[in-house]
């Protein structure tokens, strides 16, 4: 939402010649929206489930062991998340809400994410080369979290969407050098590094830093 300027909405903290009696560290106090209903939180909550379908679909595939050690991280950082966002929330930053054309980014990334892999996909098949699938969708997944960082002016996002996509790209060498199961493994780290990135995010680890008090 813009003001009459056209300048991007942001919700700004309290003076900082306030009373710190009662206040919280997070939230409105701090100029942000409640914990339940910030938009941040909700949709990180998109990582974690993306990260774990990354575990679950490809983690069988590399044997009981690592699909017992890979749900067992996964799980763990979702609960970590899940209580870092919403028991004991830490502050994130103000919000700045997204304009028109940041949200126009999104879906379009959205979008050509799916055609993207759908393309791949076929190309793969045609190839005879279908086991590397998990590496491709891990890079192009990758991939379209990079403009979410201008989008949502997240710096999390250049992280995320660099570590997501540069394990799916080593993946996909790998696996057309010859190394078994490389694809897979590419696949089932991005979703633990996924997962471990939502964490950081949630325990306040991409917040800018505190204005500091006079």
């Amino acid at each position: 939402m813009a003001d009459p300027l056209g300048h991007d909405a942001v919700m700004t903290p309290p003076e900082q010649g306030a009373p710190n009696v009662g206040r919280r560290p997070y939230g409105p106090d701090v100029g942000e929206p409640p914990p339940f209903v910030d938009p941040r939180r909700g949709g990180s909550l998109v990582g974690l489930l993306g990260g774990m379908v990354f575990v679950g679909s490809y983690a069988p595939a590399l044997g009981p062991v690592a699909t017992a050690v890979a749900w067992t991280a996964g799980l763990a950082g979702v609960l970590l998340a899940l209580v870092a966002h919403y028991v004991r929330p830490v502050r994130l930053g103000p919000l700045v809400r997204p304009s028109r054309v940041a949200l126009a980014t999104y879906l379009a990334c959205v979008v050509a994410e799916v055609v993207l892999i759908a393309v791949g996909s076929a190309a793969l098949a045609d190839a005879g080369r279908t086991a590397l699938r998990p590496a491709l969708v891990a890079t192009v997944v990758g991939l379209h979290f990079l403009p979410f960082a201008w989008a949502f002016r997240e710096r999390m996002f250049h992280l995320l969407g660099g570590a997501v996509a540069g394990l799916g790209l080593a993946g996909l060498l790998l696996g057309a050098a010859g190394v078994r199961r490389a694809a897979e493994v590419a696949a089932v780290l991005s979703g633990l590094v996924m997962i471990a990135l939502v964490l950081r995010y949630a325990r306040g680890g991409f917040a800018p830093a505190s204005p500091s008090t006079p």
